[in-house]
Parts: C-alpha cells; sequence; structure tokens
C-alpha cells in the first residue's frame, strides 16, 4: 500500500512537473506574443510618424505650387492686359474727359464774349494804326 501511495503521489509530483513545463512554455509563449506585439505597434508609430511628416511635407509643396500658379497668372495677364492695350486706352479716356472738361470751360459763354470782345477790339486798333499811317 506505501508503495502504491508513493507511485500515486510520484504521478501527482510528475503531473505538477509537466503542468509546471506546459505553463512556463505558455509563459514563454506570450512573452514572445507580446513582444511581437509590441514590435508591431512601434513599427506601426514609427510609419504613421513618417506618414505625418510626408503629408506635412506635400501639403507646403502643394501650396506653394498653387502660389507659383497665381504668381504666373497674375504676371501673364498683366501682359494679356499691356497687350491689349488697356491701360493706354483707360489713359487715353482719362485725357479725353479732361479734355472735355478744359473745352467746356474755354467755351463758356463768358469766356467766348471776352475772346470776341478782344478781337473786335484788336481788329479796330488795328484798323485805327492803319489810317493813321495812310
Amino acid at each position: 500500500m506505501a508503495e502504491m501511495l508513493t507511485d500515486l503521489l510520484n504521478s501527482i509530483y510528475g503531473r505538477i512537473a509537466q503542468l509546471g513545463q506546459a505553463i512556463q512554455g505558455l509563459k514563454t509563449s506570450l512573452d514572445g506574443l507580446n513582444q511581437n506585439i509590441e514590435q508591431k505597434i512601434s513599427n506601426l508609430n514609427e510609419k504613421l510618424k513618417e506618414f505625418s511628416v510626408e503629408i506635412d511635407e506635400t501639403k507646403g509643396k502643394h501650396i506653394e505650387v498653387l502660389k507659383e500658379i497665381g504668381e504666373s497668372t497674375k504676371l501673364e495677364l498683366i501682359k494679356v492686359q499691356e497687350g491689349l492695350g488697356l491701360d493706354a486706352l483707360a489713359a487715353l479716356i482719362s485725357h479725353l474727359e479732361e479734355f472735355e472738361k478744359l473745352s467746356g470751360e474755354v467755351l463758356n459763354q463768358d469766356t467766348v464774349n471776352l475772346l470776341l470782345s478782344e478781337a473786335i477790339s484788336s481788329v479796330k486798333s488795328m484798323k485805327e494804326v492803319s489810317q493813321n499811317k495812310k
């Protein structure tokens, strides 16, 4: 009976030892899995950082390209405007408006009467001078 009890205890100890080895193997496997998960998360974070930097660089480049397009378009529009003579036409219209204003001032009735009066006076003076010479 003691021998049976010893065999039973040895069997129980053997199973406990096997269970301990299985638990140790499971712990090793879980540690490996945790390390693998941490590595994957670290890699993912690194990729996200790279992607974020790339987005920032690309965004800046797109903004610069759009600014360059805007500047080029503005310069081309100025060239077209000058080529069509729109600036010269605007200046001509302005000068014609000034001329119209000056003409209106010069040709008002009082100025015309004054000029006619001076012209008639000059003609009379010239006539008198010419008669006096005779």
